[in-house]
């Protein structure tokens, strides 16, 4: 994979996003035309970056799941943005993060982290494929924040379907981290551990429906929720789990939770 086709399909999208999105505020008729044109050219895109044309091992599909399930994800938290000066801020903020998403399929998709005994990162090499790992976790929990925040917002305000929206949370916190998993675990173990993931959020989402706190501060609690399996699981592939770190991991959520609870301001439904 050539430099500059990487760079362009790294940059064109981002740009694209940006002054599409931008568009759709001085025109919100054009905005499934300007989605379709988004989600093409981050498909062709994340296809390329992928490496599917030099190695043509459909395995390599799978660095697609996280640039569009990014951008559905925005795109639908864009709408509900209100105020114009809070979505510029918001286009520009997505939009160089898609750059990094971009940026880091190309890296992925070159290696897997862990040779699945492999505990050791020994060389230069192997700290970047650590980084590339590490950005990949957060883009991911990101995703997933802006997903579960599309969600409450829908049902409070728009009084969307309880069903629907604990299906849609089983399905995309399955498939995120499916792809997330890939790197460390084997396939099987990937699938196990990923439908575990997305059964255990689908019941945090459902509980916390009947809190009455934001949607935003209930997004937080789901992904500080899912960070912790997340971690549990990185120390498990790495032979380096004990008690002790699983106690301070639930520590640390506990606190992390009880401090977005305290600081909330809770609505009455």
């Amino acid at each position: 994979m050539s430099s500059w086709p990487s760079k362009i399909a790294i940059v064109v999208p981002s740009l694209i996003m940006m002054t599409g999105l931008e568009f759709v505020i001085h025109y919100p008729g054009t905005f499934w035309k300007i989605f379709g044109g988004i989600v093409g050219f981050v498909f062709c895109a994340s296809f390329y970056l992928s490496g599917f044309f030099n190695q043509k091992k459909l395995k390599q599909l799978i660095y697609l799941i996280l640039p569009l399930f990014y951008v559905s994800s925005i795109t639908a938290l864009f709408v509900l943005t209100q105020k114009s000066y809070t979505q510029h801020l918001f286009i520009v903020g997505v939009s160089i993060i898609l750059g990094i998403v971009l940026n880091n399929i190309a890296t992925l998709s070159k290696y897997h982290l862990y040779s699945h005994q492999e505990v050791v990162l020994k060389s230069e090499d192997d700290k970047r494929k650590r980084v590339s790992y590490t950005t990949n976790e957060a883009l991911v929990l990101l995703t997933i924040f802006f997903t579960t925040a599309n969600l409450f917002g829908l049902i409070y305000l728009l009084s969307f379907s309880l069903w629907q929206a604990l299906l849609i949370i089983v399905l995309v916190v399955f498939i995120l981290t499916y792809q997330f998993l890939n790197e460390i675990f084997t396939p099987s173990l990937a699938t196990l551990y990923s439908l575990i993931t997305g059964l255990t959020a689908s019941q945090i989402f459902w509980s916390l429906t009947f809190w009455p706190t934001n949607y935003i501060a209930n997004a937080v609690i789901v992904v500080v929720s899912i960070y912790i399996i997340f971690s549990i699981l990185e120390q498990y592939s790495r032979q380096m789990l004990t008690r002790r770190l699983i106690k301070i991991y639930f520590l640390l959520g506990i606190i992390t939770i009880s401090s977005i609870l305290l600081t909330n301001q809770w609505i009455p439904r």
